[in-house]
């Protein structure tokens, strides 16, 4: 697995966040050449969607089920999802953390690979290299949406 782990400090209330990053389909807006669909649910434990993000000529379905769900509370709140893809599996997921009311640390994670692992072990430093760069510019465009 390729763990890709990136931090933001975000001017905004907690609740304000968590409201935006568990809007599932608004994932659409700010992750580059993808399109989210909810399949199942809104937002909490058991609810179900897909990103299908299109590279050139590639296409790569990313479903995924949120796992666990932690609205905020007392300053925190965190959020996993499972990915359940034929290609890319592995967990993703936030915590959030009210620095002030009206300031929040977002620590996005993915924990990836792809499968079948035996032939993909190598990618392994590519996928953290890429995933990295991807994802804080990916935030950094969710930053701008709020």
């Amino acid at each position: 697995m390729t763990r890709i782990d990136v931090q933001l400090d975000l001017p905004h209330g907690i609740d304000h966040v968590w409201d935006r990053l568990t809007d599932w389909q608004s994932h659409s807006a700010w992750i580059p050449n993808t399109v989210v669909t909810v399949t199942k649910g809104t937002n909490g434990i058991g609810t179900e969607f897909v990103g299908l993000t299109h590279l050139g000529p590639l296409r790569l379905d990313d479903p995924m089920t949120v796992t666990e769900s932690r609205p905020p509370k007392s300053g925190r709140a965190s959020c996993v999802v499972t990915k359940t893809g034929l290609v890319l599996v592995g967990t993703a997921g936030f915590e959030l953390t009210a620095l002030t009311d009206s300031t929040t640390r977002l620590d996005w994670f993915e924990d990836v690979h792809l499968k079948p692992k035996v032939i993909f072990w190598w990618t392994a430093p590519f996928v953290l290299a890429i995933g990295t760069i991807a994802f804080r510019s990916a935030l950094n465009a969710f930053a701008r949406t709020l």
